[in-house]
């Protein structure tokens, strides 16, 4: 569009200026695009699944902890109830081993009235080592003679 002076005015040189940078930014961009090296995506892709799937076997042994030490607490809390049924006596270890297997470890200390049961129970670990070996749980319970 003629300007006052004759020729273009000022907007449309600076819009022809920028449309003619972009284009010739925007080719530039695509050709190196596609230059890329296609094995750099594998590359980085081999560096990163290691520590992808790391990351996701500490996550599925920290979930398994924490069910186990949930159900340690557990085991602590109805040895503690078998004690309290059954005034003093009972299988508190029975009872302990029944709710969180084989491999719980029940210790009953008793105080006066008071009657506190600690279990320890094992947990799979993990090849480094980095997930505790056992957990444990305790319950105090009262009992009523």
């Amino acid at each position: 569009m003629p300007g006052p002076h004759g020729g273009v005015d000022a907007p449309s040189r600076l819009l022809s200026w920028a449309g003619s940078r972009l284009r010739g930014w925007s080719g530039s961009c695509v050709h190196w695009l596609r230059r890329q090296d296609p094995g750099a995506v594998t590359a980085e892709f081999a560096v990163i699944l290691p520590a992808v799937v790391a990351v996701a076997a500490l996550l599925l042994g920290l979930t398994q902890a924490v069910c186990v030490s949930m159900s340690c607490q557990d085991a602590a809390r109805n040895a503690a109830r078998e004690v309290v049924v059954h005034r003093g006596e009972g299988d508190p270890a029975g009872v302990a081993q029944q709710v969180a297997g084989t491999g719980a470890a029940t210790s009953l200390e008793r105080s006066g009235q008071q009657v506190r049961v600690s279990v320890t129970c094992p947990v799979i670990s993990t090849p480094l080592g980095v997930l505790p070996g056992r957990v444990s749980g305790s319950a105090v319970a009262m009992l009523n003679e």
